[in-house]
């Protein structure tokens, strides 16, 4: 609703345009009235409104030097100049100051009219435009930085040089030039809270732990950057000022990643593993650091080069190389064989055979590929009947032709960026009323086309996402137990509290009361 105040020092002509303005039909409002400069001064400072009708000659100041004063303070709003007086000289400054119309007294209701709706058009064009802008620069500031996390993902993962053209790096250029960096990697370890979970499971996932890193490192280390690299695998890369000793950094960085880890395991029940890499002072060694922290990773591990493994299988698929494919797999399987130190070779080979399904997998969602069960696939499910090394070769080849059955349409740079502008935008505005609508004017795609990118991407539509965060974030809070149900409905965007019980009950199991008093 557009507010209008009124600012003249005739009191008959202030009730005459309360009266004659037709408010409901302008979609206005009557923000106040003022009866000289002094004062329209302090009402337009306080209410701010839409548009200013004003007279001229007034005692104290006039009604020029008002709007004067009030555009050299930024003031945006629209004046229209209502006097009995024609003076060239005041017309001239109106123009110079932005005026939007210029009336004689007495005016006719037509005449106020006609010139209020012009200048509410003319608004209204100004705020269209003004929000088009902002969207713009909103959308390219988050597709640079998602560029930017990509190129430092890829730079990670080592399948971008540090010598490319192009190469952006996130967060302040300086970090990167006047402070050395240490790669921290993060692994989410498979525990059953996390087996067998949907796209949009992993999802939530990992807006959550990205939310906990990200909230820590701006308390606890500021200069970093923290990205996701493939599958359960994040890296953190902490900017060391160069005038600290190693010793001082490394009990720093060593006391943060407790911090990390415990906040994961106490917040999201999540169990994750850290390893640091070597301090580097140049950021073309970044690959150099997180190999380490990989290496130190998989010191843990049955097997060793599991992480490359998972590179090396996702290239594969990429370029539909079945061949190189197997080569890769063949050369684990020989590496583990060599490595193993007695125990029941039957329980080996079962283990190896899961261990290489579930990097199969990472590499299958790294290279955006889908895994669709066949019939040889279904006859060889379980890892119950493996026995030695050519069950384990049945069992994989069963598995590699349910990825390779069906691709999944390749999702070019922009619409990949535009699903994870959506989920971001999703777990950061979900009280709100967000609409498919909404998201499809800022990213300038159309409605229909992004929610079946979404749906391809989550394998779930929208709306339904939207639905699961607000109830996830509705849950944590309940368990905290410093709310009340009506209070945690409004927090999650529903103000009908029977409604949101009815859906927590839908998509949870249990109600809300019931979850509360636990």
């Amino acid at each position: 609703m557009w507010k209008i105040a009124i600012v003249d020092d005739d009191f008959q002509v202030l009730r005459g345009l309360r009266h004659i303005i037709p408010w409901a039909e302008l979609d206005a409002e009557f923000a106040g009235e003022a009866i000289d400069g002094e004062s329209g001064l302090e009402l337009i400072r306080e209410v701010e409104p839409d548009i200013v009708i004003t007279d001229l000659y007034m005692p104290g100041i006039s009604g020029i030097e008002m709007i004067e004063k009030l555009r050299g303070e930024g003031f945006q709003g629209r004046f229209i100049i209502h006097s009995g007086y024609t003076d060239f000289e005041y017309a001239r400054q109106a123009i110079r100051l932005d005026v939007d119309d210029y009336l004689n007294k007495p005016i006719t209701i037509e005449q106020i009219r006609e010139v209020l709706f012009r200048t509410i058009g003319q608004l209204e064009d100004f705020y269209l435009e003004k929000m088009e802008k902002k969207r713009l620069v909103r959308f390219v500031q988050n597709y640079e930085k998602q560029m930017a996390d990509e190129q430092l993902a890829a730079l990670l993962n080592g399948t971008l040089q540090p010598n490319s053209a192009d190469m952006k790096l996130p967060h302040v250029e300086a970090y990167w030039t006047d402070y050395d960096q240490q790669v921290v990697v993060l692994e989410l370890v498979k525990t059953d809270r996390v087996t067998d979970i949907s796209v949009a499971d992993w999802h939530l996932f990992r807006f959550a732990m990205s939310n906990i890193t990200k909230e820590l490192t701006q308390q606890e280390w500021p200069e970093s950057a923290f990205i996701w690299l493939f599958g359960p695998y994040s890296a953190l890369v902490l900017h060391i000022p160069r005038s600290e000793a190693d010793e001082q950094s490394l009990e720093r960085s060593a006391r943060f990643i407790e911090t990390l880890t415990s906040s994961m395991l106490r917040y999201l029940g999540l169990t994750v593993k850290a390893a640091v890499g070597e301090r580097i002072s140049k950021w073309e060694d970044l690959k150099k650091s997180a190999d380490v922290a990989f290496e130190s990773l998989q010191a843990f591990e049955q097997g060793q080069g599991a992480v490359d493994l998972v590179r090396y299988l996702s290239q594969s698929l990429q370029e539909s190389s079945e061949e190189e494919l197997w080569s890769h797999i063949q050369r684990f399987i020989n590496r583990q064989e060599a490595s193993a130190k007695g125990g029941d070779p039957k329980l080996f080979y079962r283990v190896l055979a899961t261990e290489i399904w579930t990097l199969l997998q990472y590499a299958a969602q790294q290279a955006d590929m889908s895994i669709t069960p066949t019939d040889e696939n279904e006859l060889v499910t379980s890892t119950d009947t493996i026995i030695h090394r050519a069950d384990v070769e049945s069992f994989l080849q069963a598995k590699v032709k349910s990825i390779g059955l069906k691709r999944q349409p390749s999702i070019n740079q922009k619409h990949k960026g535009a699903v994870d502008f959506m989920l971001g935008y999703i777990h950061e505005h979900y009280a709100k009323d967000i609409t498919m609508d909404e998201l499809a004017g800022q990213l300038f795609i159309s409605k229909n086309y992004l929610n079946q990118l979404f749906k391809k991407v989550t394998g779930e539509t929208f709306m339904n996402y939207v639905i699961r965060v607000r109830l996830e974030k509705a849950k944590a809070l309940l368990l905290e137990g410093n709310l009340l149900i009506y209070e945690v409905s409004e927090q999650v965007g529903y103000q009908n509290v029977p409604y949101f019980s009815t859906l927590f009950k839908k998509y949870c199991g249990i109600n809300p009361s019931d979850l509360l008093k636990k």
